[in-house]
């Protein structure tokens, strides 16, 4: 699965470091050395975009392996492993046939061995324990392979029994693992966001509080109002 660049190039606002912690990242992988980037903030806020740019950035030329989390009250049982193998392969297979995770992490590290790659897995806080013990034992064994392994998720309303606050915890003195905290806007990253449209930026950042998704959203609500009246 790949990301969808049909809807063009996302346009970020106050990411430049972020943006520049992933490529420092995906140069190290290029000597054999890998990491795991965990890109958290609340929902809205531009995850999905910045994986998205950063992917779009770098092109071609690295292989990219993405599979997304989908929000459902009984999670696909390792879903997103299946969603990024290569149909017919022994991960695949292994998936559809519910392996133990620790088959599904042999497949998968063979897999990540032979090239250079970015393994994505989006949403992480929607997913299946199974998923979660294979990327626990991906992630404690990356600086073995030549992959970045960058996972999304929500870090709002998240108790300190979810399953995603543990894996964080259990990986808490992996060296190769590094965490990236997504802001909301400042108030002058909102006033460029509605440049160009009959919007006040700073009636736009109080109401959205500065989050990009609902700062674009009521942005395109407040100028089709002005159409209507």
């Amino acid at each position: 699965m790949a990301f969808d660049t049909s809807r063009g190039v996302d346009v970020l606002l106050e990411r430049d470091a972020a943006l520049t912690e992933l490529h420092d990242a995906l140069d190290g992988t290029r000597t054999g050395q890998g990491a795991a980037l965990f890109i958290s903030g609340e929902a809205g806020v531009g995850k999905t975009s910045l994986v998205r740019t950063f992917c779009q950035d770098i092109g071609p030329r690295t292989r990219v392996l993405l599979g997304p989390c989908d929000a459902l009250s009984t999670p696909r049982p390792l879903g997103p492993l299946l969603d990024l193998a290569e149909e017919g392969s022994e991960l695949s297979d292994l998936v559809q046939l519910g392996a133990p995770p620790s088959d599904v992490f042999a497949a998968l590290h063979d897999e990540l061995a032979k090239q250079p790659a970015i393994l994505v897995v989006e949403d992480i806080h929607w997913t299946d324990e199974a998923t979660l013990d294979v990327l626990r034992l991906l992630v404690r064994r990356v600086e073995t392979l030549p992959v970045l392994v960058v996972l999304t998720y929500r870090d709002d309303e998240r108790d300190r029994a979810h399953p995603v606050r543990i894996l964080l915890g259990d990986l808490a003195n992996v060296a190769a693992v590094e965490r990236v905290q997504l802001d909301v806007l400042s108030a002058d990253g909102v006033a460029r966001l509605a440049a160009g449209h009959a919007v006040d930026p700073r009636e736009l950042h109080r109401r959205t509080g500065g989050n990009p998704f609902f700062a674009k959203e009521d942005r395109i609500q407040s100028v089709v109002a002005t159409l209507v009246c």
